[in-house]
Parts: structure tokens; sequence; C-alpha cells
């Protein structure tokens, strides 16, 4: 008699096991569904330039990875406040050109009265769309999404079109928080590496190189197009 009980302990811990890992799974993959992520709103500008953001972003061991130089042309797509744009054309100089792309009109002012004449002549601020960053083709060497990707709609039909932006050879650096990170936007629009890393393959894309241990809240993916 105890032992049937104790194969009934048994069994019905096993169920309940069973039962939470299939609610931990829902969960998981709800996370994933969470499409797209709140866009982030020009009254929280004052957020990204934080003073303590180039501590954890590491803006300039990203454009050194990305190896950014002289005379390159760049998209930053979601450039937001301009904060990474405003670094990107110090890298590229007056012979190259820097594509600050957004899709809030708010954004693309903010970044217009931060420039001076003479970057104003380096950048070229675009107002793109939720389906298309209308950039012109075969034009960019690399296109940089920073904290942009879970913004988007339909991902994989978007980086379509960016791929079109491309020169011959040009790449794609994606930068995400981590679902681990003690910041960033909220758990539930935050996307695992893997997903990213599909959709880029079914948008056309290869991934060439994961930086691990370069950002502490973030992954960086670089990909090239095949």
């Amino acid at each position: 008699m105890r032992g049937k009980r104790t194969r009934g302990l048994h069994l019905c811990v096993a169920v309940l096991g069973i039962v939470f890992l299939c609610f931990e799974i829902y969960a998981q993959n709800t996370l994933q569904l969470k499409r797209p992520g709140k866009l982030f709103s020009p009254s929280k500008i004052p957020l990204l330039e934080a003073p303590d953001r180039d501590a954890w972003q590491k803006p300039e061991l990203i454009l050194d990875a990305l190896e950014i130089e002289k005379g390159q042309i760049i998209a930053d797509i979601g450039a937001g406040s301009g904060y990474l744009t405003t670094k990107l054309l110090k890298r590229t100089g007056p012979a190259g050109i820097v594509y600050a792309v957004d899709i809030q009109q708010e954004m693309l002012d903010h970044i217009k009265n931060r420039l001076s004449t003479s970057d104003a002549e380096i950048v070229r601020l675009v107002l793109g769309n939720m389906d298309d960053p209308l950039l012109p083709e075969n034009t960019i060497d690399t296109a940089i999404l920073l904290s942009t990707y879970h913004e988007i709609a339909h991902p994989v039909d978007f980086m379509k079109k960016v791929k079109s932006s491309l020169k011959p050879g040009g790449r794609i650096a994606i930068i995400e928080f981590g679902k681990e990170s003690p910041i960033g936007p909220p758990l539930n629009v935050r996307l695992p590496e893997e997903l990213v890393i599909n959709e880029l393959k079914q948008a056309g894309f290869v991934l060439q190189r994961k930086y691990t241990f370069l950002l502490p809240y973030q992954y960086f993916l670089m990909f090239t197009s095949y």
C-alpha cells in the first residue's frame, strides 16, 4: 500500500514538473512574440543622453569593433536622439556620410538642432517608416541598429530592405539588451539572440561575429549578406 502511495506521489510530482515546464516554455514564447516593442518616446530623450551611458554603452569600442573609418557611409537606423550619430560623424569625417534614420520626426528635429553647420553637411536625416528605412540602394558600408531591432514590426521584410541599401560586402550590426540585463526595455520585448540570428538568416544575412564580452548589458551581433 505504501509503495502504491509512493509511486502515486512520484507520478504527481512528475506531472506537476511537466506542467510547470510547459508554462515556462509558453512564457518564453510569449516574450519572443511580443512584437514590436513600444517606440521610445521623444519626451524621454534625456535618458538617451544620460551622463553614465558611455560607461556601459561603450560606443567607441563598438565603432572600433566595426572598424568605422574616414570616408565610409554609415546608416544609424533608429537614431533616436543622435547619441550614436554624433560619434559616427567624427569617425567618418567630412569625406563620409552618416544617414540618421528614425520614424519619429521629433527625433530627427532633435538631431538637426544639435548638429553644427559642418556636421549637418555629413549627416543625412531620413524619416523612414516601420516597413522601410528608405535608404538609397547599394550605398551603405555598415548599418547599425542600436537598441532598435525589437521595435520593428516585420523584421525579416525590413531587413531585406536594409540589405538592398548595402554595398557588396556591406555589414549590419545589431545590438540589443539581453534578458538578464538590469536595465533596458521591458522583459517581454527583449529578443533572444537565436531569434534575431534566425530572422536575419531569413532576410539573406549570415552571422559574421558575436562580440560576447564587449558590452555588459547587451549582445552585439555582426552580419554580412550572402
